[in-house]
């Protein structure tokens, strides 16, 4: 987006709440567009995944500007709500893994056989798939369209609020 100079009319703490409000309320909406299309593109192996997507819509209130992160929580706090944690690191399905070596910590060796557990293994790493990142990109014309119908409404209060100012000159005459 590109940045303009808006300058505010009206300063008052009414007017700033709803502007806050419905910057959020724009920004909430483009997040459950994406949060619906990255549970609809999950892989069928991560289906616990998708209990840790999440988003935030926040305000700087030094500079004005509303925020929107999306991403995902970790495993403690998707516990915290009651749900299942996926055994896989969301990281590791966005940016995948390298090869590496697994191998047990304070474990000792079973073996039933020809099976040997808790054994070091090479894991061959996995390729990374971008699932975020790509589904924001490909989506953009569908957040845009959540969010119109606030920043039309966010239009109108700007243009309430300049027919509400006077700026002729009052002048006072004494007989």
């Amino acid at each position: 987006m590109s940045k303009s100079n808006v300058t505010f009319i009206n300063t008052s703490p009414e007017v700033k709440k709803t502007l806050v409000d419905l910057s959020k309320t724009a920004l909430r909406a483009s997040a459950k567009v994406i949060r619906k299309k990255l549970r609809d593109e999950l892989p069928t192996r991560s289906k616990r995944l998708k209990n840790h997507i999440g988003s935030w819509a926040m305000i700087n209130y030094k500079t004005g500007q509303p925020t929107l992160q999306i991403g995902f929580y970790s495993w403690q706090k998707v516990r915290k709500k009651g749900k299942l944690p996926s055994h896989a690191s969301p990281h590791w399905v966005e940016f995948g893994t390298t090869s590496h070596q697994i191998q047990p910590r304070n474990a000792k060796v079973l073996t039933n056989g020809d099976v040997i557990y808790g054994h070091k293994v090479q894991h061959p790493g996995t390729k990374a798939t971008h699932l975020l990142r790509n589904t924001v990109e490909n989506n953009i014309a569908e957040i845009r369209a959540a969010q119109e119908e606030y920043l039309a409404e966010i239009s109108k209060t700007i243009e309430q609020a300049k027919q509400k100012c006077y700026i002729g000159e009052d002048t006072e005459e004494d007989d």
